[in-house]
């Protein structure tokens, strides 16, 4: 812990410019041409009277002749065949510059006609495919409507993403529910703009499950002010609050993140140490059960609490949390002092019921709550003082100073209080003779097992 954590206040293919077809979209578009005439040259007297875009088409087929006269590596196979109707060349070039196919097919069958130039950007009188993207984005602003408007699609599909969320928010406060003037509907709305808005201007973080529950508190406290000139913009500043809290924990919801000290599984991990280090009493009993750390703290963390509790401790607990100088570390011994509160429950208890315990948390003495939790905070910083300012041993720290009366647990002990030393070498006897009486029940046993008796 340190000093204030209890203190006060995220191609393929383009086009020319003026709408010109790319050699590349030029070289995949068929011709067709009269069986047995020789394919025309970009240098013959033909091809200028061509438009540009049949020469790019010949020029191109200049470079695969080259390259296949050449024996060019990329070059795989020619493959002609030969009919009364029609000759067609199949050709199969691999780019091994880039390391993927390129695969074209020219069909020619032209009747030498002159004919009308066509447009440009079209040869043969058949226009060029469209032009997008492997991930299906388009390249240019004049988009063709067979490419998906994909800035649309994640759009929709963030709206309703975010709306599944939003509706399950608070669904027993009447504050969501009020229908007079469908009011409860457009206050959901308002969350619904909120988080749009906000993860669309963060990309980098995105919207992730979690943070309607945050959103919906914020939102639910400033519209409830008695002075309407500050309830009237309480979406307003719903999002500017929301986004000056997610600045400090947007790492619990990053993925690439997670295993930082300041990402999800950092966060729980602390969390865990900080629990083995007071209470490993209840830390081992849950590891027996199976009692995993995630399977309880990524709601707690994720939604600071907002779950745990009805709405008005919510806010009470907002309140001191908001009021610390380090929200982290304010949430990690508040978590862990949740455990303890209801440890007699939990060493009593199986996977289901300590489960059921740590899912679905009894409402507590929140006041109670938060001072345990504070004073568990200040007395660690004082034995840590003492043991690394002082010299002192940790057993002389935790027998020399005395533990603030609200403690639940510290150090593996009740209430933070050193046992005196005679007790504790009474005690040590005690587990020495048990070991020692355990010890020669074996090696008796064993010795019977052997003789056959």
């Amino acid at each position: 812990g340190d000093g204030g954590v209890f203190g006060t206040p995220k191609g393929a293919g383009g086009a020319n410019k003026g709408g010109a077809m790319s050699p590349m979209c030029a070289m995949n578009t068929p011709r067709t041409r009269a069986r047995g005439q020789a394919v025309p040259r970009a240098d013959s007297a033909a091809a200028e009277e061509k438009s540009p875009g049949e020469a790019r088409v010949r020029e191109a087929m200049d470079e695969l002749d080259r390259r296949l006269s050449i024996g060019s590596p990329g070059a795989v196979d020619v493959v002609e065949d030969h009919d009364d109707e029609e000759e067609m060349i199949d050709v199969s070039i691999t780019n091994d510059r880039e390391g993927n196919d390129a695969n074209f097919r020219i069909d020619d069958d032209d009747d030498g006609g002159g004919g009308e130039d066509p447009p440009s950007g079209v040869v043969g009188g058949i226009p060029p495919p469209p032009l997008c993207k492997p991930d299906g984005n388009r390249v240019r602003n004049d988009r063709p409507p067979s490419c998906p408007d994909t800035d649309e699609e994640e759009n929709l599909l963030l709206l309703d993403e975010v709306r599944k969320d939003v509706i399950r928010t608070h669904p027993d406060l009447r504050f969501f529910l009020e229908p007079a003037d469908n009011l409860g509907q457009k206050r959901y709305a308002a969350l619904e703009r909120i988080l749009f808005v906000w993860a669309k201007l963060n990309k980098g973080v995105r919207y992730v499950q979690g943070m309607n529950e945050i959103v919906g508190t914020l939102y639910f406290v400033l519209a409830q002010d008695s002075d309407e000139s500050w309830s009237r913009h309480a979406e307003a500043d719903t999002y500017f609050l929301f986004n000056a809290l997610m600045v400090e924990i947007r790492d619990v919801f990053m993925a690439e993140l997670d295993e930082a000290d300041t990402g999800i599984h950092g966060r729980i991990s602390n969390m865990i140490t900080l629990l083995s280090l007071h209470d490993p009493e209840v830390r081992c009993h849950l590891d027996e059960v199976g009692i995993d750390p995630s399977f309880y703290s990524v709601r707690w963390l994720t939604t600071l609490l907002s779950r745990e509790f009805l709405l008005p401790d919510t806010v009470r607990l907002w309140d001191s949390m908001f009021a610390s100088t380090h929200k982290d570390n304010f949430l990690r011994y508040v978590s862990v002092t949740m455990v303890m509160v209801i440890r007699d429950r939990l060493l009593a208890g199986d996977f289901s019921a300590c489960l059921r315990l740590l899912q679905a948390y009894p409402p507590p003495d929140l006041d109670m709550l938060l001072e345990s939790s504070r004073a568990l905070w200040i007395y660690e910083s004082q034995v840590t003082l003492a043991c690394h300012k002082g010299g002192i041993s940790l057993g002389h720290a935790l027998r020399s100073i005395p533990p603030p009366p609200s403690i639940v647990m510290a150090y593996g002990l009740h209430a933070g209080r050193a046992p005196p030393v005679s007790r504790q070498v009474r005690e040590a006897g005690e587990r020495l003779g048990r070991s020692s009486a355990a010890g020669a029940s074996s090696v008796a046993s064993a010795g019977r097992s052997m003789l056959g008796s």
